[in-house]
């Protein structure tokens, strides 16, 4: 009679747990990253059109500027009640369907030059520039990524952030 165990020696399980340590150091990085691309992606789409509103309401309305921050606010005004200058005119009259702005992973702002909102002010006081800023809950190298929206439909990576898809 042969007296054999069955199973796997303590080395043997060290060694494993030691390999899966080594795998998922280097794996976690890259899935955080590639999970911060996604929303930076969506958050260039929703610039894009954003910028595309701004563009259009000028348009319709060549005196007219808009500057500012949007948020859920803005889902609440109507075409009639809204500021004259204020960003939230792009949703109250149509420009930009309404959505749940403060649930995003980027703040959204339009702006009229250096005025609208903290990433405005570098835009080199061009009018209607729209652009993104990361929010609250960014941390590490993805808390400053962002984008700027140009007239001319030009996109700016700004704060690290990858360069903006081609759409």
């Amino acid at each position: 009679m042969h007296n054999t165990k069955k199973g796997f020696t303590l080395i043997e399980l060290v060694v494993v747990v030691l390999i899966m340590g080594i795998l998922a150091s280097v794996s976690v990085p890259y899935y955080y990253k590639t999970v911060e691309t996604s929303k930076a992606t969506d958050s260039v789409a929703i610039g894009h059109m954003l910028g595309n509103s701004n563009r259009m309401f000028r348009l319709d309305q060549p005196a007219a500027t808009v500057s500012g921050q949007i948020t859920n606010t803005c889902n609440s005004y109507t075409c009639a009640s809204v500021p004259a200058t204020s960003a939230c005119r792009l949703i109250a009259c149509s420009y930009v369907a309404r959505q749940d702005w403060n649930q995003s992973s980027y703040n959204y702002y339009v702006c009229n030059g250096g005025n609208g909102g903290p990433c405005c002010a570098n835009s080199g006081g061009e009018r209607g520039v729209s652009c993104t800023r990361r929010g609250a809950g960014a941390s590490g190298s993805y808390a400053n990524w962002g984008y700027r929206f140009y007239d001319s439909g030009r996109c700016e990576a700004i704060g690290g952030a990858p360069d903006c898809p081609k759409f």
